[in-house]
């Protein structure tokens, strides 16, 4: 069978956007070097993800290679107890207890000394909730996927850039777009089962949480297919070529720039 060039034409312009986003990041790249499995798994996911929301039908085949990644990610990350404290945390924690001042109740001639410095810094329960708290607020953190996590840099762990910082905004645009209400098996399977994965066993790992790939990928594809519909509808040809090329001209320089950053 052939097939003429029109149709490849059309294919090509429709799924721009998915292929700029998915392929023209660092961090894919690295998943290939390092792990050629987990890179086509990251690409798959992607792809699956995509074809979930736009038909708002869970593909089944989805959970496989998110699943692949939460393994691969678990195996890679230097877990620890909820409650364990290294000794800089200890030293942090001892003076935090210390800023605590006396609490007592009096009930006529007895008083009841209340230890709440320990309730709300020793306790078990209360550690635990911090550090799901801390691992949450590193995830979530924009700047890991776009910067490099500057200014908050772990301790211990070299960050990378990931994807270029022009998507950033595209990617807060698609965030706000996507409506998981019509697919909500697709919303946690590609955020909502990462992110409990990490609050439970923390973001120290080697690299980036590569189970998170697909949905912060996709909601930056998302973001550029909005703005792109947006383009499309200004009324001047010139001017939309001036806007695509220049686009493209700039994410390229800007993807090479975090290539350089990157090596060096």
């Amino acid at each position: 069978m052939s097939f003429s060039k029109k149709p490849f034409k059309v294919l090509f312009v429709k799924y721009f956007p998915f292929l700029l986003v998915i392929l023209g990041n660092l961090w894919i790249w690295r998943m290939f070097k390092d792990n050629p499995f987990i890179g086509i798994s990251a690409f798959l996911a992607s792809w699956l993800l995509y074809r979930s929301l736009k038909e708002e039908k869970m593909e089944k085949l989805l959970v496989v290679f998110v699943l692949i990644l939460i393994v691969f990610q678990i195996k890679n990350t230097q877990i620890r107890s909820l409650t364990f404290l290294n000794e800089a945390e200890g030293v942090v924690q001892l003076q935090r207890l210390n800023e605590y001042p006396p609490v007592k109740v009096t009930v006529g001639a007895k008083t009841v000394w209340v230890p709440l410095a320990h309730w709300l810094e020793g306790r078990p329960e209360t550690l635990a909730l911090y550090r799901i708290q801390n691992n949450l607020a590193e995830v979530v953190n924009p700047n890991l996927y776009f910067f490099a996590n500057h200014p908050n840099e772990r301790v211990g762990i070299k960050e990378h850039e990931s994807f270029p910082y022009i998507l950033l905004p595209f990617f807060a645009v698609g965030l706000l777009g996507l409506n998981f209400r019509k697919n909500l098996a697709a919303f946690f399977v590609s955020l909502l089962a990462p992110i409990t994965l990490v609050a439970l066993v923390g973001s120290q790992i080697a690299a980036e949480p590569i189970s998170l790939f697909p949905f912060v990928s996709i909601s930056s594809v998302y973001g550029l297919e909005y703005i792109g519909e947006r383009v499309e509808k200004l009324k001047s040809n010139k001017l939309k070529r001036i806007v695509i090329i220049s686009f493209i001209f700039l994410y390229l320089l800007i993807l090479l720039q975090t290539y350089l950053y990157d090596r060096s």
